[in-house]
């Protein structure tokens, strides 16, 4: 069995939205010179990934090539909406649920759902969550990093986290848009090769520094693309919990207490950093992982954890056991 809790997926209908000003929203397909369909983002061509993002037969032959059994999919963060108006952007988040949820319904053995829900408004997001889980048989949750611009753990996000805990479903968290520096992140793909990174950073430390998984002990978080810089840098937050006063306020246990309760998936792209990772870590807590169909893609998951040669108990851990687990599979 495998099963990669991290591979994106988006309903055709969401391909070349437009607002009520005719500007674009989210993904946009063109044409090429040759005839090939390409998607492109802002003016940005991601490349010929069109029909693996919704057609389900597709993936499923790429799936089987490579042997992968399961994806959990979730809606790639362009489809978040949390920019627009919420009532707007929860009549985008429902659709795209419901679109996952018939996937699902269609093909039980080799998808299951993660939902998306409109963190600009909580009391919102808390609903669609519930109706997500008790109505549509999800097993988890994607948000962003930020809630445009604003870390998680400010206290209007509290309620959600309350939420995904007493319904025991685990939160993914993917990132886009870096909070600040945007500016300087223009060039050189540096968005997604320097930003995502710190702001999925970002994310976990304040979510770990804040208290709030002291708060909510059950809490089940998984972070995207291997915890990012957070395996390397625990140990400066480690280092100044033990000197820093108002740090220490907030969680009377050292931040590796909590950090060792969160997930990451295996995408790394440098063996020696995954290798790492799950080394420290622990293989306990170590989710397969794809970003598929995109280009920062791992496209074979499989081999890149087989080929660092682990114990066969870990194996197991990491490929499948560990996200059928979590997932309630």
């Amino acid at each position: 069995m495998k099963i990669d809790l991290h591979a994106h997926f988006t309903p055709r209908e969401f391909f070349n939205l437009v607002d009520s000003n005719g500007k674009r929203m989210g993904f946009d397909i063109s044409t090429d010179s040759s005839g090939q369909e390409v998607v492109s983002v802002d003016g940005v061509k991601l490349g010929p990934i069109v029909r693996q993002m919704y057609d389900p037969e597709v993936r499923i032959k790429e799936m089987d090539a490579i042997g992968l059994d399961m994806q959990a999919v979730s809606v790639p963060p362009i489809g978040f909406f949390y920019y627009l108006d919420v009532d707007k952007g929860l009549n985008l988040n429902r659709r795209q649920n419901d679109s996952i949820a018939e996937l699902v319904r269609a093909y039980p053995d080799r998808f299951v759902g993660m939902a998306t829900v409109p963190m600009q408004d909580v009391r919102k997001a808390v609903a669609e969550l519930e109706r997500a889980v008790t109505q549509l048989g999800f097993k988890a949750v994607e948000i962003n990093t930020n809630v445009n611009g604003k870390n998680l753990d400010e206290p209007e996000f509290y309620p959600f986290f309350e939420k995904a805990q007493s319904l025991d479903i685990p939160i993914f968290l993917h990132p886009h848009y870096v909070i600040g520096a945007a500016d300087r992140l223009t060039r050189n793909y540096l968005v997604n090769l320097v930003g995502n990174p710190v702001d999925t950073t970002i994310a976990v430390a304040s979510l770990v520094l804040s208290g709030i998984m002291e708060k909510l002990p059950n809490l089940k978080l998984v972070c995207a693309h291997a915890g990012e810089t957070v395996p390397f840098i625990k140990g400066r937050w480690n280092h100044g919990y033990g000197h820093l006063y108002g740090t220490k306020l907030n969680i009377p246990k050292s931040p590796f207490e909590y950090v060792n309760r969160l997930y990451f998936d295996t995408i790394t792209h440098y063996p020696p950093a995954l290798r790492y990772m799950i080394n420290d870590h622990g293989a306990d807590h170590v989710v397969l992982g794809s970003d598929y169909p995109f280009d920062m893609a791992d496209a074979d998951p499989i081999s890149t954890v087989k080929n660092l040669g682990l114990n066969k108990r870990a194996e197991e851990k990491i490929m499948w056991k560990n996200a059928a687990s979590i997932l309630k599979l």
